[in-house]
């Protein structure tokens, strides 16, 4: 079976795979564009992932997230964490953002009670969460 489109110049019927019209001459493809974060930047410019405030960066976020749980759990309610996955910059969803307050809430609660298996507990959760948040893709 085979299928027919119309040309992008002039309208006349030609087949699907036909690179070019017959009639006008006309390209049918659409040319591919290259991904803007495949090009490599110029000594001294900064790449995206390098545009992005440090402390919305995954980096930073784990960072803070072992040393002072509450303050990453603010800074990522507030806004996009992002992190670079091959090329391409992504962000975090929700629901990592879920299971940080969730270790977080967990933390503060082992703190301020007097249970030091709890607290033994809650360290290795926090320490553990900091571990799948630097390795998330």
């Amino acid at each position: 079976m085979t299928n027919f489109v119309h040309c992008r110049g002039c309208g006349h019927q030609i087949h699907e795979t036909a690179p070019t019209c017959p009639k006008c001459g006309a390209p049918q493809a659409v040319a591919p564009q290259l991904a803007s974060t495949t090009h490599v930047p110029l000594a001294g410019s900064l790449s995206p992932y390098g545009s992005i405030p440090w402390f919305r960066q995954r980096w930073a976020l784990v960072c803070m997230f072992l040393v002072f749980a509450p303050a990453a759990v603010v800074i990522a309610w507030s806004g996009e964490i992002y992190y670079l996955a091959g090329t391409a910059i992504k962000t975090f969803p929700k629901s990592a953002k879920i299971i940080m307050t969730v270790i977080t809430a967990l933390l503060l609660i082992a703190l301020a009670g007097d249970d030091e298996a709890f607290q033994g507990f809650a360290g290795m959760t926090l320490i553990g969460g900091a571990i799948g948040l630097s390795i998330r893709k």
